[in-house]
């Protein structure tokens, strides 16, 4: 360790009492009492400019070039709440995990680990030798320092923190043991210790919310930090001007390398674009001003791609096509909670639920809207590509007939329908459109309102729609993370339905805790089981993630959680 990280650490030392009991002060919830053995990270920086910040004035040739349309609002990875906010992260920081493009979980910042008989004390060894991008936080001759033990408690400690506010608080709450979450053996070995067993708890770890900061960058740029990240990633900030562009630069000092010895990444840099027009950014691609473009818009897929999900002649001799299953479903919610519902909805019967359920042909919705390019929502609300899932459950399918009996039992004709309010977002018309129309054959009397897409979001997330459109994209590739949807004791989001059923929340809370696998697959279909018999949702489609690529980039191929990983990406 070189003389700053001796001092560093000692001032830890020195600070103990004080830092800790004002940690324990600020986590006012389940935390208000933690004893904390690892002492956390003091600063004593002052804050001054960013000199790494500079705009670039060419554009070098070895620049991978792609466009987040949804635009992006912080680089602090404790907020990294969208997919858009998941990319950029992740060129920038690292967690001790990472999952890999079949999903395997690999080492990253930790180099091995190992749990105790009890389930709970899990010990992580760190690599050595990794640092922080070199900035203006750290008041050294180096401008950085090595990544140690006490960067992770700090981390997750500053995660959950309630005046951090990050929207990602859910992944370790309730969690972490109460009394004594971490242990620092040394400045490479930490114990995290469980409130109880967890079998998803490294998974988590892979998550870009428990990426790894330090502390002195948080305290030096205070609520900027969010356009001052600094991590231990393949790539470092540069410029980022809001709305317009970001570019990120190679970290020459990199702690991975390949195959045959050479220190990654590949490319020099990476320009971020942020143009709201799905048009001009199709135009941009054209022109090769992106080296790749995803989230294509129905009239850009009419555009290029056959019925059959294939490019059509001109366009498969000018890109290249990657299509892979991805953990994301595309679902119509149902508020189910008796005490917000209005005292004539339909929402209150669960006949008239299921009957929504038999009315939708998924098939159709796959087949004519997305040129089959996604897949049937046919089994249950967790996507058909989740790894050790129950591939012969069936959830529901389309038997218009059933739901008309269905109808027929509540009293209900084709001169006395049921009226449904069908809201969505303005980007999906055409799907409003030929759900409509699917339910009105079947019996039902639909109106369709449209929002603005934040608008929609806040809509659902307050209670104030019955039935709405809405997607769940995997977290990390277990189906407990779809069906905690539904637990009663999580708030919306991700409980949008306010679904409440005991034998659910009882099977849920056992999924948690169960390490053998295939028990937890038998909870799996049992929960799914109740999902249909309750029908809270119409599950519509299972996403494949669609990226067009230029024919002179290597590398880039997606994985079920459509992560973006440049590390080893080429430009020929």
């Amino acid at each position: 360790m070189n003389r700053f990280n001796e001092d560093w650490t000692t001032k830890f030392h020195q600070g103990f009492h004080r830092v800790s009991q004002s940690l324990i002060r600020n986590l006012n919830f389940e935390f208000e009492h933690i004893k904390i053995i690892a002492l956390l990270t003091v600063s004593f920086f002052f804050l001054c400019l960013n000199s790494c910040s500079d705009k670039p004035q060419q554009i070098h040739s070895n620049t991978f070039k792609y466009n987040l349309a949804v635009g992006l609002n912080s680089l602090d990875p404790a907020f990294s709440k969208d997919l858009a906010a998941m990319w950029a992260c992740s060129h920038v920081y690292e967690g001790l995990f990472i999952l890999d493009s079949n999903t395997a979980l690999k080492p990253l910042l930790a180099d091995s680990f190992w749990v105790e008989a009890n389930q709970l004390n899990y010990h992580f060894k760190l690599k050595k030798g990794i640092y922080f991008h070199k900035n203006s936080c750290f008041k050294n001759t180096d401008s950085s320092r090595s990544f140690n033990a006490y960067d992770v408690a700090y981390s997750f400690l500053r995660l959950i923190n309630p005046k951090t506010a990050s929207p990602g608080t859910w992944v370790l709450r309730n969690k972490l043991d109460s009394l004594y979450p971490f242990q620092i053996i040394d400045s490479f070995h930490i114990m995290i210790r469980l409130r109880q067993p967890n079998a998803q708890f490294l998974q988590i770890l892979s998550m870009p919310y428990c990426a790894i900061v330090p502390k002195e960058a948080v305290d030096y740029y205070g609520k900027t930090f969010r356009k001052n990240p600094v991590g231990t990633g393949a790539f470092a900030f540069k410029f980022w001007e809001d709305g317009e562009v970001l570019f990120l630069k190679k970290n020459p000092h990199y702690h991975i390398r390949d195959s045959e010895g050479k220190t990654l990444p590949y490319l020099d840099y990476i320009k971020i674009t942020f143009n709201e027009n799905k048009k001009t950014e199709l135009f941009s691609f054209e022109k090769k001003e992106l080296s790749f473009i995803t989230g294509l818009e129905q009239i850009t897929i009419q555009q290029i791609f056959s019925r059959k999900g294939q490019l059509n002649e001109n366009w498969n001799k000018k890109v290249q096509l990657y299509k892979k299953p991805f953990l994301n479903t595309e679902y119509m919610a149902m508020l189910v909670r008796e005490d917000m519902l209005q005292p004539s909805s339909i929402m209150r019967s669960k006949n008239l639920r299921q009957a929504i359920n038999f009315s939708i042909d998924r098939n159709e919705l796959a087949q004519h809207l997305k040129y089959n390019l996604v897949l049937a929502a046919n089994k249950g609300f967790a996507p058909s590509a989740m790894p050790n899932y129950d591939s012969s459950f069936q959830g529901f399918s389309y038997h218009p007939e059933k739901a008309k009996r269905l109808l027929a039992e509540e009293e209900y004709s084709d001169k006395n329908k049921p009226t449904l309010e069908l809201h969505i977002n303005n980007n999906f018309v055409e799907m409003a459109e030929l759900l409509a129309h699917q339910l009105s054959s079947a019996g039902f009397k639909v109106e369709i309102k449209l929002h603005p897409a934040d608008m929609m979001m806040q809509l659902a997330a307050t209670g104030q729609l019955e039935f709405f459109r809405r997607s769940w994209m995997a977290d990390y590739p277990d189906a407990e993370n779809f069906l905690a949807c539904f637990y009663s004791k999580n708030g919306s989001p991700p409980n949008y339905t306010r679904f409440s059923n005991a034998k659910y929340d009882m099977l849920y809370e056992k999924l948690m805790s169960e390490m053998n696998p295939n028990i937890r697959r038998s909870c799996y279909r049992q929960l799914e089981e109740i999902l249909v018999e309750e029908s809270p949702i119409v599950p519509l489609f299972y996403d494949q993630t669609i990226r067009l690529v230029q024919p002179n980039i290597e590398g880039l191929s997606p994985n079920v959680l459509n992560t973006l990983d440049l590390k080893r990406v080429r430009i020929k």
